[in-house]
């Protein structure tokens, strides 16, 4: 039986979430580990993407992922927001590229919509949901844990779904 590990990452600058899932069948996919990637407020920008940049490569390099998937970047009301939201994930996706991986890209609706069926569901029900799925004692007792990389192993979980699905198997979402 084939095993699959996929990194999931949800962008940010100050926080970027990581979450490491296993799948050994469409049925079967357990949690393996989860994080987050901080960087100082204080430091300069260009420090701060390289942490980024730097910290998804160390990731790959211990997990040894088959996929990564990430995040895409919605526009926000706020234009300076989103732009360094766009530099975080093109750090994320440097670190990936120069491992030699590719990144998987997803909309925030396209993850919610493969977690709870739903497009437009709350964080909440998409995170009781990734509980729900993964086993939710093994997500609670991690001290790491926070809201970031619950998203991060919703991404995760939604491009192993996506693989799964026979509609998807020719697609690149990138």
């Amino acid at each position: 039986m084939s095993e699959i590990v996929t990194l999931g990452i949800d962008p940010g600058l100050v926080k970027t979430g990581w979450g490491v899932i296993l799948a050994r069948a469409q049925t079967a996919v357990q949690f393996v580990n989860c994080g987050v990637i901080r960087t100082t407020t204080n430091a300069s920008l260009e420090s701060r993407l390289l942490h980024i940049y730097s910290e998804i490569q160390s990731l790959i390099a211990e997990f040894k992922p088959d996929f990564v998937a990430m995040e895409k970047v919605f526009v926000n009301a706020n234009p300076l927001t989103s732009e360094k939201l766009i530099m975080a994930r093109t750090a994320g996706i440097l670190g990936v590229a120069k491992t030699g991986l590719s990144v998987n890209g997803y909309t925030p609706n396209e993850i919610k919509k493969n977690i709870t069926g739903f497009g437009h569901a709350s964080k909440d029900s998409v995170h009781k949901m990734v509980q729900k799925i993964l086993n939710a004692e093994i997500i609670n007792d991690r001290k790491q844990h926070t809201l970031d990389s619950m998203d991060a192993i919703a991404v995760a979980l939604c491009d192993t779904f996506f693989r799964d699905s026979p509609a998807c198997k020719h697609q690149n979402y990138k």
